[in-house]
């Protein structure tokens, strides 16, 4: 079946046969490819022992288009290229929503706890037991009061209180008159200064002298590595 090649280089090929192989050369047949090579390189020696001809218009063209990539392949390309920059784009996408639905869940969170905080202060407001102690009158310095109860522990609110760097925080302290200060809870204030700290501990409140706030690593510290910036006696 070999030398149909010849015969389809020649033009003189039946028709049907032709139709197949350029079929078989659309769909890049190895095969076809390299008998269609060998059958150019036979009838151009068979054309050298002949006199020179202008060669015919249509053998011309079914060269031409044996080593043409069809548009079928061109548009197969297309589409993959199309359909592989869609799956980029859409993959963006998931990654920007799944970001946004972490962040959408910080939030929510910080949310809880405020409400949890506040609901906190109201219930300890409420007890008649509760001690208040206020601090810091003058404004443009840390102010606001802090809330005792034997039950309910200790509540801080505070305003105009310092902004710190992001690898620090805020650090509450009660300090007993007998012992070393107790870690009461970290916070970082709002871009106003503001901040409720709770401690749901039960105190004695006898041995409670102060509460202090420090500067402290952004994990806290189990006791104070800086001088506090404000110390509000309660004893």
């Amino acid at each position: 079946m070999n030398d149909v090649y010849e015969l389809y280089v020649l033009g003189v090929l039946e028709p049907d046969a032709a139709q197949a192989i350029d079929e078989h050369l659309g769909d890049q047949c190895d095969y076809c490819l390299q008998h269609l090579h060998d059958a150019v390189l036979t009838t151009s020696g068979m054309a050298a022992l002949a006199e020179t001809r202008k060669p015919p218009k249509l053998l011309r063209r079914r060269v031409l288009e044996s080593v043409t990539p069809r548009p079928s392949l061109t548009a197969w390309k297309f589409w993959v290229g199309a359909l592989i920059a869609a799956s980029v784009v859409m993959l963006s996408i998931v990654a920007w929503a799944m970001q946004s639905a972490r962040t959408l869940r910080d939030q929510v969170a910080g949310l809880t706890q405020e409400r949890d905080q506040l609901q906190s202060v109201v219930t300890l407001l409420s007890k008649p037991e509760t001690k208040t102690v206020q601090f810091g009158i003058a404004d443009n310095r840390p102010h606001g009061r802090v809330f005792l109860n034997a039950n309910g522990g200790v509540v801080f609110v505070g305003t105009d209180l310092p902004q710190v760097a992001t690898d620090r925080t805020l650090e509450l302290w009660v300090i007993p008159k007998n012992g070393a200060p107790l870690a009461a809870g970290i916070f970082r204030p709002t871009a106003q200064g503001n901040s409720v700290n709770v401690w749901n501990q039960p105190v004695d409140m006898a041995q409670i002298q102060a509460v202090a706030v420090t500067v402290e690593p952004a994990q806290g510290s189990a006791k104070p590595t800086t001088q506090p910036f404000l110390v509000v006696p309660v004893g």
